[in-house]
């Protein structure tokens, strides 16, 4: 995030003028941004829900967010989707549409600390409960 914040916000001017080395730092932080994204929703939620005692069997995802909803780990399943919205636009990236992959660009950057916020809500969570069990078997 710190290399790619000197090259934000883009604009499609600037995005068609950007240089090997902005492009190589947007399409790492893209990457992370997209990665992290899949982690969350593919592995610590449903980790998540296992440390808690939950069962996951048969569960969807949006069966499993809703869960961690509800016991008020995470919130905001519509935000969520906007991220995996914006996420998936990027890959409909065209060369003619500078203005557009700008935006799209933009819209990913800004909302990084969404992203960030529900592994924060999910590991601040955890932790609390983990450390009410160890206080519970002393």
């Amino acid at each position: 995030m710190k290399k790619i914040k000197p090259s934000i916000p883009l604009n499609g001017a600037k995005y068609s003028n950007l240089s090997d080395v902005e492009i190589e730092h947007i399409d790492q932080y893209l990457y992370r941004f997209s990665k992290s994204q899949d982690a969350i929703g593919q592995r610590l939620i449903r980790a998540a829900l296992l440390f808690l005692g939950e069962s996951v069997e048969g569960k969807s995802f949006i069966d499993m967010f809703d869960r961690l909803e509800q016991i008020g780990v995470i919130e905001d399943f519509d935000k969520w989707l906007e991220l995996r919205e914006k996420r998936n636009a990027l890959a409909h990236e065209y060369e003619d549409e500078p203005d557009e992959n700008a935006e799209r660009i933009n819209q990913i950057y800004l909302l990084k600390p969404t992203l960030e916020d529900y592994f924060v809500n999910i590991k601040a969570y955890i932790e609390k409960h983990t450390a009410r069990l160890k206080r519970v078997d002393s």
